[in-house]
């Protein structure tokens, strides 16, 4: 009987095959991986926008929990003032934020990259409702393309009604 009959084993055309469909596998996952790099980017900055915009969102709640800055020492013009939100939020508010991403984007050499974000805040006093809207930019490297996310959210009322007298022991921040 012939020994290499009953060998089992790769021949070399396989070997070929293999190694050709090993390579041509790995040209398509490098051909991916920019459009994955920016899809990933993209997904980032959302993140951050979103978390900018929660933020937003978290200081007016903080804002509007609180009695008005300690200058308002009459009671009564203290009760006037606190009657509702409106003397913390303003009806509508626009201001700049930006995001420090610690990696580095667009080729930099640096290693954060500071990205601007814009901040539109608009307060319904009658709904007692904080809208907050982050436009940012999915691809950092084309600043002019902007995407937009909007929260929106009903703010609770004061922790204190506004003519609540506070106990002794809870001293209140705006006078601190």
């Amino acid at each position: 009987m012939d020994d290499r009959a009953t060998e089992a084993g790769f021949g070399l055309l396989e070997l070929v095959v293999c190694v050709a469909l090993l390579i041509a596998g790995s040209v398509f996952a490098l051909a991916l991986l920019p459009s994955l790099a920016r899809a990933s980017q993209a997904q980032l900055m959302r993140s951050a926008a979103t978390g900018v915009a929660r933020n937003a969102i978290e200081r007016a709640r903080a804002a509007a929990a609180y009695y008005p800055a300690g200058a308002v020492a009459d009671p009564a013009a203290r009760a006037a003032t606190t009657a509702d939100h409106a003397w913390v939020l303003a009806a509508a508010a626009t201001y700049q934020a930006a995001v420090r991403v610690q990696h580095a984007l667009c080729a930099s050499t640096g290693e954060t990259t500071d990205v601007p974000l814009t901040v539109a805040q608009h307060y319904d006093a009658a709904s007692d409702t904080l809208t907050v809207a982050v436009s940012y930019p999915p691809n950092p490297c084309v600043p002019a393309a902007q995407a937009t996310v909007s929260l929106t959210a009903q703010l609770a009322p004061s922790a204190y009604a506004p003519q609540t007298q506070l106990p002794a022991a809870i001293a209140d921040p705006a006078l601190q």
